[in-house]
């Protein structure tokens, strides 16, 4: 059942926010909830990406491009991303600036407890400012056209100690933003990817 209580006006504020690399009200309402972040890095370098899975989608992102803005589509490989199935999430922009998950890692299906393929984002069953934060960061990457990393670390669970995602764009044949091409890796307590 799509939620209702979503702040579109504040997901709109949040991705103005970050566009322009100021990300202070979102570190406020994180800590509000008792969580940690979001950092957020636009055009990340690898060094910065600790789980090996976004390293390599990183890495498969730049290889494809070739000196382009971003990647086609069309040129995306699943077999050719086998070091990071599991942890990787195909996201389409819907014309309402909401975001539908095409394809949801089994492995972050399994650690969260639900599988999203083919649900709307703003259906995420997360707390509401998480979702208003996804929402937000993926309409700044559908405006900026540019890779981006986040961490993030929740108010309160048993199996997780922060979350890593990068947010890669992937153009149609007209060089607009069709897609991104999501990795995200939980982080356990002892620093490793679970």
């Amino acid at each position: 059942m799509p939620r209702d209580d979503i702040d579109w006006r504040k997901v709109e504020r949040w991705q103005a926010a970050i566009q322009r690399d100021a990300a202070a009200e979102l570190r406020d309402a994180f800590a509000l909830e008792g969580a940690r972040g979001p950092d957020i890095h636009w055009e990340p370098d690898a060094e910065l990406l600790s789980p090996p899975q976004l390293r390599f989608l990183l890495a498969y992102w730049e290889t494809l491009r070739a000196g382009r803005a971003m990647p086609l589509v069309a040129e995306i490989d699943p077999l050719a991303m086998k070091p990071a199935l599991g942890y990787i999430m195909l996201v389409d922009p819907e014309p309402d600036g909401d975001f539908r998950y095409r394809l949801y890692g089994s492995r972050i299906a399994a650690i969260s407890g639900f599988d999203l393929t083919g649900k709307r984002v703003s259906d995420h069953p997360a707390s509401r400012y998480l979702t208003e934060f996804t929402l937000a960061l993926y309409g700044a990457v559908r405006r900026r056209a540019l890779p981006v990393f986040t961490m993030h670390g929740p108010n309160a669970t048993q199996h997780t100690a922060a979350w890593h995602r990068i947010v890669l764009p992937l153009a149609d044949a007209g060089g607009a933003v069709e897609r991104f091409l999501v990795g995200t890796v939980p982080i356990a307590f002892d620093g490793k990817p679970i």
